[in-house]
């Protein structure tokens, strides 16, 4: 059920984007409202305890955010912490941020390389992926070394693994199907 409420809040608040043709500026609103949520674990506390009043959550919230927001954001607030349902907020600005990506044709995905690629690489492998999928690629990237060499890349559901760590793994499997099918003769 709240994924659903999740899904509606933030399909309202974009649609009401795309009706004011500000997309771009409640999106950058969003991000705004995120971070300030995200790093200030004290603002997050009070958006979320259960026993302040839904009016002192957006009196706080005026103070932090009024004249600087669209008021859109702050009906959205108000309906939420009058439901009680505070806790969807970040979850709501975040899938808000998706439907964005969505709208403009922007992929997220996630590339690992078992160490530091270089951006020639980077820019490389992000070429190809746009070409394949038609959409520019934003990367979130990180290094780990259990990948050994080489680079994973998840993006809209696939996978492409070219490290070391899966090369391995697939040459194990066929060593050991290679191991019974000689066993059983």
């Amino acid at each position: 059920m709240e994924r659903i409420v999740v899904l509606r809040y933030a399909k309202a608040l974009f649609d009401i984007a795309l009706e004011k043709q500000m997309v771009e500026e409640y999106n950058q609103t969003c991000q705004e409202i995120l971070a300030a949520l995200k790093g200030d674990e004290e603002f997050l506390a009070v958006v979320n305890h259960l026993s302040i009043s839904a009016d002192d959550k957006m009196a706080t919230m005026k103070s932090i955010f009024g004249g600087k927001i669209a008021d859109d954001f702050m009906g959205v607030f108000s309906l939420l912490f009058r439901r009680g349902r505070q806790g969807e907020l970040i979850y709501i600005l975040e899938y808000f941020g998706k439907l964005y990506k969505d709208f403009k044709g922007i992929a997220a995905a996630k590339l690992m390389s078992a160490s530091p690629l270089p951006q020639s690489k980077i820019d490389e492998i992000g070429a190809k992926l746009s070409e394949q999928l038609g959409k520019t690629i934003e990367f979130n990237i990180t290094v780990d070394p259990d990948l050994i060499a080489g680079f994973r890349v998840e993006v809209d559901g696939y996978v492409f693994d070219a490290s070391m760590k899966a090369r391995m793994s697939q040459l194990k499997k066929q060593l050991l199907s290679a191991g019974r099918h000689s066993a059983l003769q």
